[in-house]
């Protein structure tokens, strides 16, 4: 089993401090993910908070290590795209705000010790459709399996399969258009 599974299970027995351990292991994960469909660090983070206050207290019982990881990336998407619902206004983004976010997003990358073609292939990932990026990331990036993916995203896993696809196709364009060779990444 790995150690974020064995500590939510230590969490489910009564052990509290448990959770700090799941905090430390998904929090960045977490944090690129929700910021993928907010672009806004600062809401990114209370999304990813929610998520974290949503899983202790519902306590599914979950049996390995990619539900869990499942579990928490279908709150955060599911908070994500509520958020965005709410949101009725649009302010419009001044550049030292724009700064301040791109050098959050460095120093949460950093973290997560990225190297420069993991970076490279982020950021065109953020070129994508929401859902292609969403799909991609899951699977590649989080490792999660395609019947996984297809419970996060709420999809059949032919749909899964099939869109992952597309995804690869256009991120694959967006790379060499950029000059980036595919096995450099």
């Amino acid at each position: 089993m790995e150690k974020g599974i064995e500590s939510y299970l230590r969490f489910l027995k009564g052990e509290q401090s448990e959770f700090k351990v799941i905090i430390e292991l998904y929090w960045d994960s977490m944090l690129l993910f929700t910021n993928s469909y907010l672009h806004n660090l600062s809401d990114a983070e209370d999304i990813a908070q929610e998520a974290l206050v949503k899983l202790s207290i519902k306590r599914p019982r979950l049996g390995h290590e990619n539900q869990l990881k499942a579990y928490l990336f279908k709150i955060c998407r599911n908070l994500a795209i509520n958020y965005l619902k709410k949101q009725k206004r649009n302010i419009p983004m001044t550049q030292e705000l724009s700064e301040t976010i791109e050098d959050d997003m460095q120093e949460v990358t950093s973290r997560m010790e990225l190297n420069e073609s993991r970076i490279q292939l982020h950021r065109a990932m953020q070129k994508l459709k929401t859902e292609y990026r969403d799909i991609l990331y899951l699977r590649y990036f989080e490792q999660l399996n395609t019947k996984e993916c297809a419970k996060v995203m709420r999809c059949s896993e032919k749909q899964i399969t099939a869109v992952s696809y597309q995804a690869r196709q256009q991120l694959r364009k967006i790379l060499e258009k950029e000059g980036f060779s595919i096995e450099n990444i």
